[in-house]
């Protein structure tokens, strides 16, 4: 299931051999936000469980640029599936900036600086959930 918004939605497998630019799509439905949710939230909790910041991060390739392992392959494979390319490029970024915001926090508290770390806790994180 494939969907993004406006003209610049387009397929988001790697597997698919061909793309859908300039196709609108429908809004997904609740039931395929869902399960872009839940995928999503399998995927991410498996590179927390591996320490993989960054997502993407988890694929080893060889010297010719092929994959050759990944932990949370399965996890990433069906994030891909569920959810379109514009939702996977937030999700992933959203990440990032939580991480960051949330180690931010954590510096602030190891040094005693309560004020920092208090500011940076009012700063609207969105979590992962961005529901």
């Amino acid at each position: 299931m494939v969907f993004g918004f406006g003209s610049s939605s387009s397929s988001t497998s790697s597997s698919s051999s061909t793309t859908n630019e300039g196709i609108e799509r429908p809004a997904p439905t609740r039931e395929e936000r869902k399960a872009c949710w839940t995928s999503r939230d399998l995927y991410f909790g498996c590179l927390d469980k591996n320490n993989v910041l960054q997502a993407g991060d988890e694929i080893q390739k060889d010297l010719k640029g092929k994959e050759i392992s990944s932990i949370c392959g399965g996890e990433r494979g069906k994030y891909e599936q569920d959810c379109g390319k514009a939702w996977i490029d937030y999700f992933n970024k959203r990440r990032t900036l939580e991480l960051r915001r949330q180690a931010t926090i954590d510096a602030a508290e190891r040094s005693g600086n309560k004020d920092k770390a208090d500011a940076w806790r009012a700063v609207s994180g969105g979590g992962s959930s961005g529901r």
